[in-house]
């Protein structure tokens, strides 16, 4: 075995010595290694029933056969699978059979990365469980699990990289719960969970949430004509408008890849307590599934109450108390982003509100839209009115408004200054009504 600063280099001529090196944890420890490099004209093979072991960071290059039944215990911090490299299957593709099962484990009390350089569609991991308290994380590069994610311990966490589970009509995820799920961050664009379908009808489960102990996951029935590719995050605010009191505090994003016409899906979103608006909490039982639509003045649409169920049952492991459940049916005209939360909001909260609601001014002197006018109201209407600005912070707040405002702040270290240019959140109230959100545009 040839070392350069505790690294093993392995050349193809020492493959023997290459199994020893990897799965005899004796000798690694004698050998003091710290990495292990798999060179890239190296075969290496995990036979059936084989459990092996690995305690040295890996930096794979080559190409590692596991075959059905194998175990392959990884125990080091981190596995790099370089340009290039291979881990298949029994099967002659190599992505056709069942494989080994890559554990990644905290055996070693740490936590561990997996790294994929310039990763390939279904050249990744036949199988991947998790095993580690301390949680893996995808680090670099798209990750792919071509057969089953199975969750002992631990969460997957998404550095803004995609996990792909599965081929069309193919791969698994089992073991899953609120304590142990794939972690997609809080920001509206980062790291998706992907799974394919091939066009029938399809149930499945994404089990995401936006961080540890925020486990907000999604089933669906899909149907299309074609094969489809989704993939689904989650958000920790309300996409494009302020997080209002009638709605969870979160956005399922649903992205999808191959544009079909005659695509349906029922989805169904699972929430927990603590995510909810104190309106919402109030008026749990008539909440429903809204989809984002930029037509409209509110930016998303108002349907009739849904049915919540509790406890949460999407879940591998038992049901989750505390956690909330709504199904929304037939989503049809998918476009290639999709955008839901939850809200409470009521149709019939339009009845007492100004139907004529401008979405800009331009307060610039000429007598034009110089204010914001709310016209079509009662002369004894109560109207409250306020202004966020995009980083929801309030700007402006009257009690009794007589479309006065012309772009001017009231409020915190806005008070008395013009504001910028831009486009801004207002929240109406008509004699004591709940609110409706929507945006206005200022532009002198």
């Amino acid at each position: 075995m040839k070392q350069k600063n505790k690294i093993g280099i392995i050349q193809p001529g020492l493959r023997a010595m290459l199994f020893l090196f990897l799965f005899l944890p004796q000798m690694i420890f004698a050998q003091t290694v710290n990495q292990v490099y798999i060179f890239p004209s190296a075969n290496m093979y995990a036979h059936p029933n084989s459990n092996l072991n690995i305690y040295s960071d890996i930096s794979h290059s080559g190409t590692l056969v596991s075959y059905n039944s194998a175990i392959i215990n990884f125990y080091a911090g981190v596995w790099q699978n370089n340009s290039g490299s291979r881990l298949p299957d029994e099967s002659a593709r190599g992505i056709d059979g069942i494989g080994g099962v890559f554990v990644f484990s905290d055996l070693r009390q740490n936590a561990q990365r997996i790294n994929s350089v310039n990763s390939v569609p279904f050249n990744g991991f036949p199988n991947v469980r998790l095993d580690n308290a301390l949680n893996v994380t995808a680090d670099m590069g798209d990750l792919h699990v071509n057969n089953n994610l199975d969750f002992l311990n631990g969460h997957l966490i998404l550095n803004n990289v995609n996990l792909t589970v599965g081929r069309a009509g193919t791969g698994t995820i089992t073991g899953y719960s609120q304590t142990n799920f794939v972690v997609t961050g809080p920001g509206m664009s980062g790291g998706n969970l992907v799974r394919h379908l091939t066009g029938n009808t399809t149930a499945m489960e994404f089990p995401v949430g936006t961080a540890i102990g925020s486990y907000t996951p999604i089933s669906i029935n899909y149907t299309g004509s074609i094969p489809q590719t989704l993939k689904f995050r989650v958000a920790d605010n309300v996409y494009n408008k302020l997080n209002f009191p009638e709605y969870v505090y979160k956005t399922w994003i649903m992205t999808t890849t191959s544009p079909d016409a005659s695509a349906k899906v029922d989805i169904t979103l699972q929430h927990n307590s603590a995510e909810e608006g104190n309106t919402y909490f109030r008026n749990r039982s008539e909440s429903y599934i809204s989809r984002y639509d930029p037509n409209l003045t509110g930016l998303w649409d108002i349907m009739p109450p849904m049915t919540t169920n509790t406890p949460g049952s999407i879940t591998k492991r038992a049901a989750i108390f505390g956690a909330y459940m709504n199904t929304r049916l037939n989503v049809g005209s998918i476009k290639p982003v999709e955008y839901f939360s939850k809200s409470v909001i009521k149709k019939d909260i339009d009845e007492n509100t100004p139907v004529n609601i401008p979405d800009a001014i331009s307060p610039n002197g000429d007598g034009l839209n110089d204010t914001y006018i709310i016209t079509k109201r009662l002369p004894t209407d109560i109207v409250r009115f306020e202004v966020y600005s995009r980083n929801q912070v309030l700007v402006y707040q009257d009690f009794n408004y007589l479309n006065n405002f012309d772009g001017t702040g009231n409020k915190g270290g806005f008070l008395g200054n013009t504001l910028p240019d831009g486009i801004y959140y207002y929240l109406i109230s008509v004699n004591g009504a709940k609110g409706i959100p929507g945006y206005l545009v200022i532009n002198r």
